[in-house]
């Protein structure tokens, strides 16, 4: 599969592209700093560009069947904006399939008291996240959304589930960032979840 993988240098979006090179998959890694990716791999293509820029995720998305975005942000609006830009490039591309990782926290309803109260006061990363989270899905895109607990450096393999829309979930709730990865590289497999939104947690 050709696949776009946005956030690649961060912790899950390196992840996501060692596991996607690794089961053969084409990688086209869009960028701000290529020296960050020391990955040599036939298999993978670096460009360099922002995220919120129609132009690059134009130019990175041709010849992609999937895109993976990994980004985030402690502030600001880059989850809204690069979606904004996302959607732009796809009706331009004709890239359908978009799996997006978010954060529990922007689930709210999820929440126990404890995790409600302290991650309200992340107000600003929240309506961010959020805010793109309601553009993809007004989008006509083939989306998911994937909220994932809080996220850890542990080893792949402690698993990822799918936790039910009735369970509440606290701070004590965390996954390996390996796992999200494994479990957004198995999405665009099997299509469970297209359409949908889907919290996991270890």
């Amino acid at each position: 599969m050709n696949i776009l993988i946005l956030g690649a240098t961060g912790s899950t979006g390196k992840e996501l592209l060692s596991q996607a090179l690794e089961s053969g998959h084409k990688v086209t890694a869009l960028v701000r700093t290529p020296a960050k990716l020391t990955i040599d791999n036939a298999n993978l293509r670096v460009l360099q560009g922002d995220a919120t820029d129609v132009a690059a995720l134009t130019d990175a998305m041709a010849h992609n069947e999937v895109l993976l975005s990994a980004l985030g942000a402690a502030k600001g609006s880059l989850i809204a904006d690069s979606t904004k830009a996302i959607i732009a490039a796809a009706k331009a591309t004709g890239l359908k399939r978009v799996v997006m990782m978010s954060s529990f926290a922007v689930n709210r309803a999820q929440l126990k008291g404890a995790a409600k109260l302290l991650t309200g006061m992340m107000k600003g990363l929240v309506a961010d996240k959020a805010n793109g989270e309601a553009l993809l899905k007004n989008s006509g895109l083939d989306w998911t959304i994937v909220y994932a607990t809080i996220l850890t450096g542990d080893a792949k393999g402690a698993g990822a589930r799918v936790v039910p829309s009735g369970e509440k979930l606290s701070l004590s709730n965390k996954i390996a960032r390996a796992d999200v990865a494994a479990w957004m590289l198995g999405e665009i497999r099997n299509n469970s979840y297209v359409k949908k939104d889907v919290t996991i947690s270890r």
